[in-house]
């Protein structure tokens, strides 16, 4: 059975969501800070590799930038469904800006140590998580149903353009104005969302006040909401593994910049943009479906393809090619995170949404032991190896998740048949 149907891509559609103002303005906001947000990934982790020259450091500071997210979980779901969005938005903002600013005096009054960087990615990735949540579920509320995976492809494709952007300058800035200025820039970039949150009409949802479950009650609500619903768990299961597995690969690409290629940062800016650039086109590809039939096979084929790219990249001693096989990673990767964001969006209840989005951005804090996992091995058999073996084990995960399907198929048509059956 095809993917897609005749005439299910419309370049006409792909900006479609834009043209609701609120969806509008976050779009922008957001643009401009992940612009910055990219400009400091790169410039800590030049930093780090500048001053411990270690892999398995890099791993560490990994480690500790996604663990927030695994740790909090539906705890930080449950608060986004709880607080009014513009207030934990704009909170959220202003302390990740404050954490830019100190990053930044620490670093040009030269003060920094690794346990600085450690607390301070420790406190973004906190902030960052229930950031994430909260934006991702008031996109449901800015943007009818029938632009809302059309609204997350932009949003997913603005954030890799970021990637693309970030890094590119942010290889040229270190050359320019240091480590310290890179730093600067982003807490800058902090006031345009900030702007954007404060004059934006946010949509009037329901107060639960007076009836809200206990908080715990709720955090667990969530757990079992998902438990009941196979289609989404397998979904979210499959995310965890690339997750754990295969996306912590960008951690070392200062590794492979200057041992692999023999290069400096611009280099590194260039493989750290090349992803970037793929998940901007795969991204506006999506945004342009009209409809997509078997979603779970489609985000089932992306991880095959980002397994094959990750793999081949591993063994490639060639710029040009290095930045074509990232390109193909960074596409794949974007079409499994927003097809499956689509339909984790679609099928949860609104009341739930908050606790659904955070278990599923809980994938980005297993990039913290994948990290850890990827970097031990790379101590052991070398940092491409190390790559090449989360590639092989990215594609078991995707075999394992179609079986899984089949059987699940399997077992509905038996039932269906059975029930026909005793009908008669």
């Amino acid at each position: 059975m095809a993917l897609f149907e005749r005439g299910s891509v419309n370049l006409a559609r792909t900006l479609s969501s834009l043209r609701h103002r609120d969806f509008r303005l976050l779009f922008v906001g957001t643009s401009l800070s992940h612009v910055g947000d990219f400009i400091q990934v790169m410039a800590q982790s030049w930093l780090v590799w500048t001053m411990t020259s270690s892999p398995f450091l890099l791993g560490v500071v990994g480690f500790c930038q996604a663990v927030p997210r695994l740790l909090l979980g539906a705890i930080g779901g449950a608060i986004v469904d709880r607080m009014e969005p513009r207030r934990l938005l704009v909170s959220t903002q202003i302390l990740a800006m404050l954490q830019a600013f100190v990053f930044w005096a620490l670093v040009y009054f030269q003060s920094i140590q690794f346990w600085h960087i450690i607390t301070l990615v420790l406190f973004l990735g906190t902030v960052n998580s229930i950031n994430q949540t909260a934006r991702y579920s008031l996109i449901n509320n800015l943007v009818p149903r029938d632009d809302l995976m059309n609204a997350i492809a932009l949003n997913s494709s603005v954030s890799n353009l970021a990637k693309i952007l970030g890094p590119s300058l942010g290889g040229v800035l270190i050359s320019i104005i240091g480590v310290a200025g890179c730093l600067f820039v982003n807490a800058v970039s902090f006031l345009a969302i900030i702007a954007t949150l404060v004059i934006m009409k946010f949509p009037s949802l329901s107060s639960k006040a007076g009836k809200e479950a206990p908080f715990w009650e709720e955090v667990l609500e969530g757990y079992r909401f998902l438990r009941g619903q196979r289609r989404l768990f397998s979904i979210i299961l499959l995310s965890y593994g690339v997750a754990l597995l295969g996306a912590p690969y960008s951690r070392f690409l200062p590794v492979f910049a200057t041992d692999v290629l023999h290069a400096g940062p611009s280099t590194f800016g260039l493989l750290l943009a090349a992803p970037g650039i793929g998940a901007v086109v795969a991204g506006l590809g999506i945004a342009s479906l009209v409809k997509l039939r078997r979603r779970q096979h489609f985000v089932a084929m992306s991880v095959y393809a980002f397994s094959l790219s990750l793999i081949v990249f591993s063994f490639c001693r060639s710029l040009p090619l290095s930045m074509s096989l990232l390109i193909l990673v960074g596409a794949s990767n974007i079409a499994i995170r927003a097809v499956a964001n689509s339909i984790i969006q679609l099928e949860t209840p609104p009341h739930l949404l908050g606790r659904i989005l955070s278990l599923f951005f809980m994938d980005k804090g297993l990039w913290s032991f994948g990290t850890l996992f990827i970097g031990s091995v790379a101590h052991f058999v070398g940092t491409p190896k190390a790559i090449a073996i989360s590639g092989v084990c990215c594609a078991l995960a995707a075999s394992l998740f179609l079986y899984q399907q089949r059987q699940a198929r399997g077992t509905h048509v038996a039932a269906a048949v059975n029930r026909r059956l005793n009908v008669r």
